[in-house]
C-alpha cells in the first residue's frame, strides 16, 4: 500500500446523510472556533485586555478542537446536538455582527 493509499476496509461505512450532517457538525465547531479566535484578539488589542477572559475564551477554542477531533459520524445525537446548540450560536453571532456593521454605516 502507498503513502497516499486508503485503506477503506478500516474507514466507517456512514451514509450520505450521515456525512453530511457530520460535515456540518464540523463547520459549525470550525465558526465557533472562529468566534471565540475573534474574541482572543479583540480583548488583547484593549488596552487593559482582562487575561482571564483571554484564558477561558482560549480553553472554551481548546475544548472545541478536541470536540471537533474526536467527533464520530455514527453517534447521531452529539451532531445533532452539534448542528442545533451551535449554528444558534454562530446565527446570532452573524446577525450582531451585521447588525454592528449597519450601525457603524449609518
Amino acid at each position: 500500500m502507498g503513502i497516499h493509499s486508503l485503506d477503506y476496509s478500516k474507514q466507517p461505512e456512514w451514509t450520505q446523510e450521515e456525512a453530511i450532517a457530520y460535515e456540518c457538525a464540523c463547520e459549525v465547531i470550525g465558526d465557533m472556533i472562529g468566534i471565540y479566535t475573534g474574541r482572543i484578539y479583540a480583548e488583547k488589542r484593549k488596552i487593559s485586555p482582562d487575561w482571564e477572559k483571554i484564558e477561558r475564551f482560549d480553553d472554551e477554542r481548546a475544548r472545541l478542537f478536541r470536540e471537533r477531533e474526536q467527533l464520530n459520524g455514527l453517534d447521531h445525537e452529539t451532531i445533532a446536538r452539534i448542528r442545533k446548540e451551535y449554528g444558534a450560536k454562530v446565527q446570532a453571532h452573524r446577525e450582531g455582527a451585521k447588525e454592528a456593521l449597519a450601525r457603524t454605516a449609518a
